[in-house]
Order: C-alpha cells, then sequence, then structure tokens
C-alpha cells in the first residue's frame, strides 16, 4: 500500500475527525485504493471509526492538515496561514541569493511560486517523510521545504558552488542537518548512491531535446520505484506541442503517468533576476526590434508524474558540446552560456 495516501489520512484526522465522505476529499486516490487504505489502518490500530466519523486512535508524529485549496475556486493553491508564514521566512532568508548567470542558463521564478510549488508538492503528500531529490536549485526549493521539517531528507544536485554554498550556509546556521548538497554537472552519470534512493525529484530541465530528456532521465533514474513521484517546470515558449508529445511518451515509456498539469503556474521575476543583458543574445531580439520587457513574461507550467510500476530506466542522449546542451530551433529565449558572475 502506498504510504502517501496513508500520510494524507493522518494528516487529515490529526485536524479533525472526519466522515468518509468528508474524508475521501483530503486524498489523491482510487476509491478501492482509498478504501483499502482505510482498512489497513483500522486493522494496524492507527485510526478508529464510530458514529461514522474516523478518529485517530493515538497520538501520533505528524502535523494536522494545513489548508492550501483557494477559497475562490476551491481548485487552484492560496498561500494562506501556515504558508503565508513560510513565505514570509523564505523571503527574509533568501534576499541576498544568488544572481543567476547565463553560463547555466539559470533564472529563478517568484518567491511566491516557489512556496505554490511547496504548497501544491504537500497537497498531493509528496513532502511529508520523503526522501527528495533536486536537480539544479537556484529557485531555493531545497531551503522552502527545509523550512517546513517536514521532509526525511533533501538532496540536492547542483553544477552551480554558489548556490550549493549558499544553501549549505543556510543548514548550518538553522542547525538543518537533513539536507544534502553535492556539485553534480547532469552531464555524467548520476552517482551509484544516488540511484533508487528517492520518493520524489524536481527539476526544472533545460527544454531541448539533448537537455530535456537528460535533466528527467537523470531524475527517474533517481526514484525508488512504484508510488514514487516527480515534478518538473515545463513552458510552451521554448517548448513546441511536438516536444510536449515526446517527453510525455518518454515518460509513458518510463512507466510513469501524468497526474497533474498546471498551466502557467510559475513566473520568472525581470526585476529580481537582473537580466537585462542576457536578452542581447536572445534569438527573438535578432529576430525582431523588441525592447528590453518591462512584464514578467517568461513562465512555466508545473508537471506532476507517477511510477505505476517499477522503473523502466530509458537511454537518454549525452551532449556533444554546451550547445547541443542549450540550444534547438525552439531555444528563442536562452542566453548564450557564458561566465558572467
Amino acid at each position: 500500500m502506498n504510504q502517501r495516501i496513508k500520510n494524507q489520512i493522518l494528516r487529515a484526522l490529526k485536524k479533525e475527525p472526519q466522515t468518509f465522505w468528508e474524508l475521501i476529499n483530503k486524498q489523491d486516490y482510487h476509491i478501492v485504493e482509498f478504501l483499502e487504505a482505510i482498512k489497513q489502518l483500522l486493522n494496524e490500530g492507527l485510526i478508529s471509526y464510530q458514529n461514522h466519523r474516523f478518529y485517530l486512535a493515538k497520538d501520533l508524529e505528524v502535523q494536522p492538515l494545513k489548508e492550501t485549496k483557494c477559497g475562490t475556486c476551491e481548485v487552484g493553491i492560496e498561500i494562506k496561514g501556515y504558508f503565508k508564514e513560510i513565505l514570509d521566512e523564505f523571503i527574509k532568508v533568501t534576499r541576498n541569493r544568488p544572481l543567476p548567470t547565463s553560463k547555466y542558463d539559470q533564472g529563478f521564478i517568484r518567491p511566491i511560486d516557489t512556496i505554490k510549488r511547496l504548497a501544491f508538492m504537500y497537497q498531493r503528500g509528496d513532502i511529508e517523510n520523503m526522501d527528495i531529490f533536486i536537480l539544479g536549485d537556484d529557485d531555493l526549493l531545497s531551503i522552502a521545504i527545509a523550512l517546513t521539517g517536514m521532509a526525511k531528507s533533501i538532496t540536492v544536485v547542483e553544477i552551480d558552488e554558489r548556490i550549493n554554498h549558499f544553501i549549505t550556509d543556510f543548514c548550518e546556521k538553522r542547525g538543518i542537518n537533513n539536507v544534502n548538497v553535492k556539485r553534480y554537472n547532469v552531464i555524467e552519470e548520476l552517482p551509484e548512491e544516488a540511484k533508487g534512493r528517492f520518493d520524489v525529484f524536481v527539476t526544472d530541465p533545460v527544454e531541448t531535446y539533448t537537455g530535456l530528456f537528460l535533466f528527467i532521465g537523470r531524475c527517474i533514474e533517481a526514484l525508488k520505484g512504484k508510488g514514487s513521484a516527480g515534478y518538473m517546470g515545463f513552458t510552451h515558449l521554448e517548448a513546441s506541442l511536438l516536444k510536449w508529445w515526446k517527453f510525455q511518451k518518454f515518460i509513458l515509456d518510463s512507466n510513469l503517468v501524468i497526474t497533474d498539469i498546471v498551466r502557467d503556474y510559475t513566473y520568472y521575476p525581470e526585476s529580481e533576476n537582473q537580466w537585462r543583458h542576457f536578452y542581447e543574445t536572445y534569438e527573438v531580439m535578432r529576430q525582431f526590434d523588441l525592447p528590453i520587457p518591462t512584464v514578467d513574461w517568461y513562465r512555466s507550467s508545473f508537471v506532476r508524474f507517477e511510477a505505476i510500476d517499477d522503473i523502466k530506466v530509458q537511454p537518454v542522449p549525452k551532449p556533444a558540446d554546451l550547445r547541443d546542451l542549450y540550444f534547438d530551433e525552439e531555444s528563442w529565449a536562452t542566453p548564450e552560456p557564458k561566465d558572467d558572475r
């Protein structure tokens, strides 16, 4: 039985007793799987059933369910209460974060969007007691997750030592000891100790064909297996529907299924990224006489997928050089890589 569904049930009951029909709205799975989880938790003595309501049978070390649903549409994420406190603290501790460098095609999303990703992952049951793998972390999602204290472990693999040092320094100052940070170049093979170890991964891949399959392939290789989940940011700006189709086929061939696509979930702030000088090398600027943008226009969807069986690791291409990694015929808003730190 998937532990994720049990966690979703237990945290809901930690908040308050629930009827069957209330509780089914607090989890993500098929009604048969939900009922099976209920029966197992009853047999394990962790919950009880009285007067058509479920209760916690003992005081478990789980946090009560945090509210994330939008109060208007009841579908989207609204940052309020607990996650508003996390957002405020995240803004404070990341104020002096490293700025993007074109050397690694960087750019970070708005702080509120980092917390929206965190809240969405929490809603899906992919934070609490999970071993989480993050490939590339200029968004500093690892810090946001660490602030909750919910994850079992967080492993960040990142090529930029400035970001690695920033995360490490934060953890040392806060006495956080479940965050592991390593320098890693995605072109290299995934270290053996990282293979098949993680419940969840998160990445924002380079969106060339080569980069996309390389990043996602490495991350899939890090997953434990059935029930493990992955998240990625993916645009419609530099990824055509054909590229989306090929990506989805890659996911399916790996024995994962896409469960969620939240369109335009995250934006990249122009002023905070301070990447005005990147624009001179953008292909779109060569094609048309354009001014530097004054609005946040670059955005990505948030995609979740889950393994339905044992992972089938697919062969992934290695780039011939940096241009092969960062550029294809659709890379019209990607800067030429150079050391501009």
